[in-house]
């Protein structure tokens, strides 16, 4: 176990655990797609999808960090930074859903799920226990923006460069809310839903297809709304952790 040594290099260990997967999804996309044939590159995917959970979980067992990843349903209360958040994902709701068939809509809610469990227990679970000796400005500050870093996979998968880097940018101010609701509620498995809904409501509003004002503006306002709740969970921290102990 390196649970000490952890807690005495908590930042060094983070950005390691989330280099370790860029690298490795990187390395297994980059490979997988030189080697096999173009009609098997979605097994590619799936490979580098699994790697997502499957590694946490080994950073898990060898930081010995199984206690602290908050994964007990005892801990799921709907507190309200929780439901505050949700506000996210309701600004894309009404501008109405695309409908997709049974199947489709299934497949999509269980990759999403899978997705969002696997990201969630490597930052919000592994690297927030890492985390946890930081004040907590730093530690919800310092794992949204490994969060966002890690979307800069695109730029090496093709995206262009600007495109990826904006999405680096929207995704660490929402990798701080759900390290604040994480850090508030003590439940991974609110972040995991919280993440999946935000998700899927992205994926299936119409959103899109409006002018590109209104698109601006409604991604605009939820990151307003992240940084907010960042801030009121930071403020709030503070203030318990000032406050005078009493008998």
């Amino acid at each position: 176990m390196h649970t000490a040594r952890n807690t005495e290099s908590p930042v060094p260990f983070a950005i390691a655990c989330a280099v370790g997967q860029f690298l490795l999804t990187i390395a297994i996309l980059k490979f997988g797609f030189s080697l096999a044939a173009p009609e098997a590159h979605g097994k590619v995917k799936l490979i580098a999808f699994a790697s997502t959970i499957l590694y946490p979980l080994v950073l898990a067992q060898a930081f010995g960090l199984w206690q602290r990843l908050a994964l007990g349903l005892n801990r799921i209360r709907l507190e309200p930074v929780f439901l505050a958040s949700l506000s996210t994902a309701a600004l894309f709701l009404p501008w109405g859903l695309r409908s997709a068939d049974n199947g489709k809509l299934l497949s999509d809610f269980t990759i999403q799920l899978f997705n969002a469990f696997g990201e969630e227990l490597l930052f919000r679970g592994v690297i927030f226990a890492l985390l946890l000796s930081l004040p907590v400005w730093r530690g919800i500050v310092l794992n949204g923006l490994l969060f966002g870093a890690m979307h800069l996979i695109h730029g090496f998968m093709g995206t262009d460069w600007k495109t990826a880097s904006g999405q680096m940018l929207v995704t660490s101010v929402c990798g701080m809310m759900f390290t604040a609701v994480r850090y508030r509620t003590g439940s991974l498995w609110l972040c995991v839903i919280l993440h999946m809904v935000l998700n899927l409501c992205m994926m299936y509003s119409k959103v899109q297809g409006a002018a590109g004002s209104t698109v601006f503006l409604v991604e605009r306002g939820a990151n307003l709304i992240e940084l907010a709740l960042v801030a009121w969970v930071i403020v709030a921290a503070r203030r318990t952790a000032a406050a005078p102990a009493t008998a």
